[in-house]
């Protein structure tokens, strides 16, 4: 996929603070719902459509990538499995269609093997991953299949189209396309066997001109679009262009009549947009692919602006924040809607214990002063964001200042000289050292009546009680290829709820096994920020989980 350089430090996926098409599309269905899932973070129970419509995905775009004719399925051998379908002669739409759907069943197959791991490994679950059948598993992907041979068929009749670009469409006889191919282990080796083009148009051709541009199961760095200034990303499932005319198309499992299917026409706009943003190439068609009715729909192009998205990021970032559940305004259920249409929460509330404390009492703001020092930035923080930083000393005591996320704090480097006094300051650790975040209720002044905190007595712990409500977790790989894991839950005391998470070492038997309903202390964990709301963070060496109960 032609994507652009992420963020050199991107290791656990998107950011929550920039702009995407499903926060977008979140946000123009519900705004309690964008609320509850993006800035909250309050997860939901898988459910085996979910798994299902990523595996189909994978799949569809692992049969776009055979090379016309040959034997073998990429898909398969890309999980270190073999198949025996064998190498045929291509000299008729009929012929490439029998080729292709000769793969179907052995891809389908692997999609329930590998739904069925991933589902019972899920932490929360819902549903019966048995009710997935594979003969439903192979007429979406038959249907995505004969999408894919409309184009080839329409290209064989034109008698030309565009190939050569400066990011083919992979292949998995091709090597695939790094964005950052210096991060990538230099002793990786990858196919590479170019197809050779005839002089006149043949049917083998034709499948190798009008193969569409996919997300490469093997490019383990993000195969994203991001804006220039960072603000918003995506990523496309699948673009045609040998046409001269680049769609955008999105795949779903589902029909066109379905709950969330609203949504399409805003999220391709979306993308063409960002393609817009990002490319010399314009988008000029969008299309989903609607695989369990095998339709095909036109979306319009409605040519938003960036005005219009900027006032919607805006909006989001300025949203009211409260961390109360359920929330005191409930919305009307519909498309996503959970967390933010409760009108009663499912668990009874704990009686809070010393040493812990409610989580409306975790401190959230401090006034401290000394001298600021250096300036770096924008480099990436530990979630991948380009944020700025400095240093700040009074007496012996250093401690890093950091944005909370991007462009909380601008003004960061543009500070009065000398001993300053910053207000509202978030109190934080990483890594065991101290930290201040700044947001947009953060000043940088000379002078102030405020009570101040020493910097020595900076809060850097919390200690709370209460009900899981939301649990699940996350791995994928860094930008060098190497594995990463990343825990989540949220917390409730009965009033309010918090983010609490756990990376690498620090996820053990203990957090894995944690589950809605468990009444849970958590003792010393790092207090941190995530978009002004507080998330604690689990060390292994520090915090102690003690499980109380279940509900």
């Amino acid at each position: 996929m032609p994507a652009q350089t992420p963020p050199e430090a991107v290791s656990i996926g998107s950011a929550r603070a920039r702009l995407s098409a499903s926060s977008l599309t979140s946000w123009l269905r519900c705004q309690k719902q964008w609320f509850t899932r993006y800035k909250l973070g309050l997860r939901s129970p898988l459910r085996p459509r979910q798994v299902l419509g990523i595996l189909v995905e994978d799949a569809l775009c692992g049969l776009a990538m055979e090379r016309v004719g040959s034997a073998g399925n990429g898909f398969l051998k890309f999980h270190d499995l073999e198949d025996e379908t064998t190498a045929c002669e291509i000299d008729s739409l009929d012929d490439i269609k029998d080729w292709i759907l000769e793969k179907v069943p052995a891809s389908a197959a692997l999609v329930l093997k590998l739904g069925a791991e991933e589902f019972a490994e899920s932490m929360w679950k819902k549903g019966d991953w048995e009710e997935v059948l594979v003969e439903e598993v192979e007429q979406m992907l038959r249907s995505g299949c004969e999408f894919i041979l409309e184009e080839v068929s329409n290209c064989h009749a034109a008698g030309e189209g565009q190939h050569v670009f400066s990011i083919p469409a992979p292949c998995w006889e091709m090597p695939p396309h790094f964005p950052l191919p210096h991060k990538v282990n230099s002793r990786l080796k990858w196919p590479d066997s170019p197809y050779q083009m005839g002089d006149e148009m043949t049917w083998a051709d034709a499948w190798e001109i009008a193969r569409p541009w996919v997300k490469d199961p093997r490019c383990f760095q993000p195969q994203r679009m991001y804006h220039s200034d960072r603000w918003a990303a995506g990523e496309c499932d699948l673009v045609l262009r040998w046409d001269g005319n680049l769609r955008i198309v999105d795949i779903k499992i589902g029909t066109s009549d379905s709950p969330f299917s609203s949504s399409i026409d805003d999220q391709l706009n979306f993308y063409s947009w960002l393609w817009n943003e990002t490319h010399e190439e314009k988008c000029s068609g969008l299309e989903g692919w609607f695989l369990s009715g095998s339709e095909r729909k036109i979306v319009e192009i409605t040519d938003i602006s960036s005005a219009e998205l900027q006032a919607i990021h805006k909006q989001m970032k300025s949203y009211p924040v409260s961390t109360a559940l359920p929330l005191s305004e409930p919305c009307v259920a519909e498309a996503g809607c959970y967390w933010c249409s409760l009108t009663e929460m499912e668990y009874s509330a704990v009686v809070i214990e010393s040493p812990c404390e409610s989580i409306s009492s975790i401190p959230n703001r401090v006034n401290v002063r000394g001298v600021i020092q250096g300036a770096w930035g924008p480099l990436p923080n530990h979630f991948g964001e380009m944020v700025l930083g400095a240093m700040i000393q009074a007496g012996e005591k250093r401690v890093t200042l950091e944005e909370a996320s991007p462009d909380d704090y601008p003004e960061m480097h543009n500070h009065p000289n000398g001993e300053v006094i910053i207000e509202s300051a978030l109190p934080g650790v990483w890594r065991r050292q101290p930290r201040l975040y700044l947001d947009g209720e953060s000043k940088i002044v000379e002078k102030s009546d405020l009570e101040i905190t020493r910097m020595g007595m900076l809060r850097t712990k919390a200690n709370v009680e209460g009900r899981i409500i939301s649990c699940g977790s996350r791995t994928g790989k860094r930008m060098d290829g190497r594995p990463w894991m990343m825990l989540g839950f949220h917390i409730w005391d009965g009033t309010d709820a918090v983010e609490c998470v756990a990376f690498g070492s620090s996820i053990n038997q203990i957090t894995l096994a944690l589950r809605p309903g468990d009444h849970i202390k958590l003792i010393s964990a790092d207090l941190g920020w995530r978009d002004g709301l507080v998330q604690l963070r689990i060390d292994s060496r520090t915090t102690r989980i003690e499980i109380i109960g279940k509900d």
